[in-house]
């Protein structure tokens, strides 16, 4: 009799303790936060929010004024031009922004480069812009960081991770029309992760593939409406937080992306900043710099210099 009741103790205490865990929204800044929810079960929602990130650096070298990856490493910010320009990697001053190295990837062309980012090794160049979306040689160009000198410019070789979206069946060119753009990738672990720039249904579909150099057909992991564009993105693996910039109609935002499960990084938190006293700036890029701390990159419009903005996640209520 005893082992009996012992026994049905111990199923209503499991049954107690399972209850206790309340899903819900656990951020304290959303509009429908549950302080009892001790699971986040993403459905968070938010109030409007804008801000005016600080300018930092007022005008990128006319070299870079298409700047569309950025990176920071070694105290510099790190970034490319997009479609037709050189095949080089720019090592801009954090201060200034003029150029201090140029690194030439000698067995790479400039089709459409869009992104890069990093690991501890590696610096990952995507060549996946596809605004046509007829395109069927996407490539990202993996660098070794031991190959770039300390100073001094320089030329080098990179390994090739090529790829081919498992859900397009369709090449026909829709210029500007198509859902199978791309323009922002982060590292993670042994994998880089893409977010699509869908110009007809403003959603982003996520992919992953290896780092490791060869040929792959990848599928979508998942998919989130964003209503707009997403034209970059950028990981903080110290607080499992991810930025995506992007613009619909020359008004930029930011998603901010946290509290997610492993890779299914739209599981967690996701919310949306505007910046709507940025109008008319194409944001391109955005980096990781410190605990909560990024920066966003702009081209160069009629109406704005490629610049570079400081984003603050601690100063965001």
């Amino acid at each position: 009799m005893r082992i009996l009741i012992n026994l049905v103790i111990f199923f209503l205490l499991i049954n107690q303790s399972a209850s206790s865990q309340q899903a819900g929204c656990t951020d304290s800044l959303a509009n429908n936060f549950n302080p009892e929810a001790v699971i986040n079960d993403g459905s968070c929602h938010y109030a409007f929010k804008s801000i005016k990130p600080p300018v930092i650096i007022g005008k990128l070298p006319a070299t870079v004024t298409e700047s569309s990856g950025l990176l920071y490493w070694k105290e510099s910010y790190w970034t490319q031009n997009d479609s037709d320009g050189k095949n080089e990697l720019y090592r801009l001053d954090n201060k200034t922004g003029e150029i201090i190295q140029k690194v030439k990837i000698l067995n790479a062309a400039n089709i459409d480069w869009e992104e890069i980012t990093q690991d501890e090794n590696f610096i990952y160049i995507g060549d996946f812009g596809n605004n046509r979306g007829n395109r069927k040689n996407l490539t990202i160009y993996k660098v070794n960081k031991a190959d770039i000198p300390s100073e001094n410019d320089t030329s080098l070789y990179a390994y090739a991770i090529s790829f081919a979206y498992g859900d397009q069946i369709d090449f026909t060119i829709k210029n500007l029309k198509n859902d199978f753009d791309c323009e922002a990738m982060i590292s993670s672990g042994d994998s880089l992760y893409l977010f699509s720039k869908n110009w007809v249904h403003r959603t982003t579909r996520l992919y992953s593939l290896p780092k490791t150099p060869g040929r792959y057909t990848i599928f979508p992991l998942d998919e989130y409406n964003v209503n707009g564009l997403i034209t970059g993105a950028a990981l903080d693996e110290i607080n499992k937080t991810i930025v995506l910039c992007g613009y619909w109609n020359y008004f930029p935002f930011i998603w901010i992306l946290n509290d997610f499960q492993e890779n299914n990084f739209f599981s967690g938190n996701k919310r949306r900043i505007e910046l709507v006293e940025l109008f008319s700036t194409q944001t391109e890029a955005v980096a990781y710099i410190s605990d909560q701390v990024f920066v966003i990159s702009c081209e160069s419009t009629p109406l704005q210099n490629a610049k570079i903005f400081r984003l603050d996640l601690k100063l965001i209520k």
